[in-house]
């Protein structure tokens, strides 16, 4: 409640005039609430000199982080070595199989021993395979030191006979290192010569096709991978 300054009478607070006498009470001040500035200067934080940046903290424990790294690889590595392999060779169905002068080797049933000749290798023996591919086989003593020697003498005779070099490489058979050399030959044809080196011995695989396909196909893969030295 307050009271009139003229006439004592009281009032309301927010009465306007006092009711007795008419006089106008002024109006209340009313205070500004003060908003807050988003523009306004802020107190700048100085980080401690002595308090170390991300940069630093990298650098003190890249020790660390490394390790974490490397067992991570590690990790990554062993579940892929672990996982599930692939199969890719495939197998010899109803396979035959040949051994002889301590070698060995399956062939498919579908292959047929056939006659041949070979005036340098008076043992080689001939099989007729798939999509009319002709095989020969034969076992020599050499005195080839190394996988290195032998494609160069297969080099060597391509370019004499004009033979053009389509594939040379060295493969694993029995756990040796051996080369595979594919020949395409100045009439089109596809001659592959699979020649494994042990203890003093060559043995040798010449494969001829008409076409690439039928020299390096999943059924020759796997006589090759069957073959074992004793």
């Amino acid at each position: 409640m307050k009271k009139c300054p003229e006439c004592g009478n009281p009032s309301y607070d927010g009465a306007p005039v006092c009711g007795n006498c008419g006089y106008k009470f002024p109006k209340p001040k009313v205070k500004a609430i003060r908003e807050e500035d988003i523009f306004e200067d802020r107190p700048i934080i100085n980080k401690n000199g002595n308090e170390p940046s991300t940069l630093q903290i990298l650098k003190d424990n890249k020790l660390v982080i490394g390790a974490i790294l490397l067992i991570t690889i590690i990790v990554i590595g062993i579940i892929i070595a672990t996982g599930p392999a692939t199969e890719t060779s495939t197998s010899i169905d109803g396979a035959q199989k040949y051994s002889n002068a301590g070698v060995s080797f399956s062939y498919p049933s579908g292959w047929s021993e056939t006659n041949g000749s070979d005036e340098l290798h008076e043992d080689a023996i001939f099989f007729e395979g798939s999509n009319g591919t002709f095989i020969e086989y034969y076992t020599v003593s050499s005195e080839f030191s190394s996988i290195y020697e032998i494609n160069s003498q297969r080099i060597s005779s391509a370019q004499e006979n004009g033979d053009y070099i389509n594939t040379i490489q060295t493969i694993q058979l029995d756990g040796k290192n051996t080369s595979d050399v594919v020949l395409e030959n100045y009439d089109g044809s596809f001659t592959r010569y699979v020649s494994l080196l042990s203890d003093g011995n060559l043995y040798v695989f010449k494969f001829n096709g008409n076409t690439l396909d039928s020299v390096t196909s999943n059924e020759t893969e796997s006589v090759l991978q069957s073959i074992h030295i004793e």
